[in-house]
Formats: C-alpha cells, structure tokens, sequence
C-alpha cells in the first residue's frame, strides 16, 4: 500500500453547531488514513500487506505505529516532520467532513519499498499532491507487468486544471483496477453520472477495471467488457460513520480479485463487490475508520 496513516479525531455533534458557543459532542481518536484502512482491512483477511506512509516519531505516529503493528500490517514509515492528523466531524446522517493536516510522501522512498509486491495498490491523495504525483506516477507506470496496480480516488478538486494533471498521472501509472465514489467520479468526468455504471463506462479509458461506489445506491463495474452492478448491502440500516467505509469495500474487493485469474471473470468481479459491499456496509455502521467489524471475526 502507498498511501497515508493519520490521526482521526472523530466528532459527533448532539445538536446543531452554534457559532462562538460550547456544544455537546462525542469525541473520539483513533487510527485512520486512506492507505492505513486500506490496509488494516486486507491484513485482518489474512492477507500480507506491507503500508508504505509518511509518518513522524511523534505522539500520533507512535500511536498509529502500534495500532497497525498490532493489526500485522507491515510498516515502512518514511519520514516528516509531524505525523498525518484529520479532523472528521459527522452530521446526524452519519456523513463526514473532514479536515486534514495531510504530510507529503517522499517518493524517492517508493521504489525500493515496492520490490517484491504481487500487487501494490495506491491511494489518490499522493497523486494528488502536485509535490509528489508526477514522480509517483512514473514509478507506478515503470514497475513490473506481471505487477497489478489499483488506484483510489481522493477527495478531487472540481478545479479542470488539478483534475487534468490527476487524470495524466493515473494514465502514466497504468493502473489494472480504478476505484472512485460516485462523488470523486463527477469531477474526473466533468459531469454528473446519470448513474455508477455510466461513471464506470465514461471512466473505462483510465483502467481497464472500473469500479464506483454509490452508498445506498450499491456499486457498478466494469472489467473489459463486462459490467456488474450490485445493490448495497446497507440500503435498509441507518449509517453511523461513512469514514473509513469506501476503503473497507475497496479492500475487501481487491482480496477477492486478487486471489481470482486476471482478467477477471464476471462471476469474481459480483463476489468482489458484493464482498465489498458487506464489509463496507458493517464499517459505515460503527464509528471509527479501523473499528472492527462482524465480518472481521473477534477483535485481535
């Protein structure tokens, strides 16, 4: 995994925001961050996962250091100043915004660290960053063919400017699988989706596996020629916490794809996002990006 580990402060509000006042809310901190999630996911499922992540040698890095250590994910820190901290506050719905002091990844680091990987899979926010993106991405794109890459989205600028630079850097990384929310496929594509499986289809020029993930809605895919759509598994259950979820489903997908022939069939793309959907659908429903969850088994 190439991505980030950040500190989650968490707040739930209990009543409206009220501005130059003190309002209750419940408070919690915890480990978080794309690539961390992503990770802690695969490895609860067994799967060997190595996180390749800025992180300091500070109170939260020390925290997130044991809280991955703790889960088996293999870690390989690279160094900044001050370790990745997110402020998420949550509406009554259970939606999140988040505000965050991201650290920019060195990726001269990347390369060395990726040796050895069947499959690396890359979070969007170091392509992202203008510091980083262009580099990255020219690791990415020069690694090996029978490596598989998969590529998240971030939380992408509508700006055409940033967007174009984000779409040249995904085409040079030649990512095997893409996987965006309906809300990270609207600005990519310029325009609203009229549906998760028009976004996967308009989107099918930058990988050759597209899957978006739609909330309540379910997900769409398409894998060469062949197109899935599956409904949500939490269409019915109210959403506690959305943080964390959309990565849930995304590693839960790539242990099922990644066990499976390459291409794809469509029988293994409906298992990956269908086991997606379960795990993601459990996480959205508890508070906390890494909480454990029923499909997870007992907490370690």
């Amino acid at each position: 995994m190439v991505g980030d580990a950040s500190l989650d402060v968490v707040v739930a509000q209990s009543v409206a925001r009220c501005e130059g006042s003190d309002v209750p809310a419940t408070i919690r901190i915890g480990p978080g961050g794309q690539g961390a999630n992503v990770a802690v996911r695969l490895a609860r499922q067994g799967a060997r996962a190595r996180l390749i992540a800025p992180m300091a040698d500070d109170a939260a890095g020390r925290l997130l250091r044991d809280a991955l250590l703790a889960d088996g994910v293999s870690l390989r820190p690279v160094p900044v100043p001050a370790s990745t901290i997110v402020l998420v506050m949550l509406d009554e719905s259970g939606e999140r915004t988040m505000i965050s002091d991201r650290q920019t990844l060195n990726v001269d680091a990347v390369a060395t660290e990726l040796e050895g990987a069947t499959w690396t899979h890359c979070s969007g926010y170091p392509l992202l960053d203008d510091a980083t993106g262009d580099r990255l991405a020219e690791i990415l794109g020069s690694r090996s063919g029978s490596v598989r890459l998969s590529i998240a989205g971030g939380s992408v600028s509508p700006d055409p400017v940033r967007v174009a630079r984000l779409r040249q850097r995904i085409a040079a990384s030649r990512p095997d699988v893409l996987l965006v929310s309906a809300s990270e496929a609207e600005p990519l594509l310029g325009v609203r989706p009229t549906s998760g499986l028009a976004a996967a289809r308009s989107l099918g020029d930058l990988a050759p596996v597209v899957l978006v993930t739609s909330g309540a809605a379910g997900s769409a895919a398409i894998a060469y020629e062949t197109e899935i759509e599956v409904e949500a598994h939490h269409r019915a259950k109210p959403m506690v916490d959305a943080t964390g979820a959309g990565d849930a489903f995304l590693a839960a997908s790539l242990l099922e794809l990644a066990s499976g022939e390459w291409p794809p069939k469509a029988a293994t793309l409906r298992r990956a996002m269908e086991r997606g959907s379960l795990l993601g659908a459990q996480v959205a429903r508890v508070v906390g990006a890494q909480t454990w969850v029923a499909a997870e088994g007992a907490a370690g």
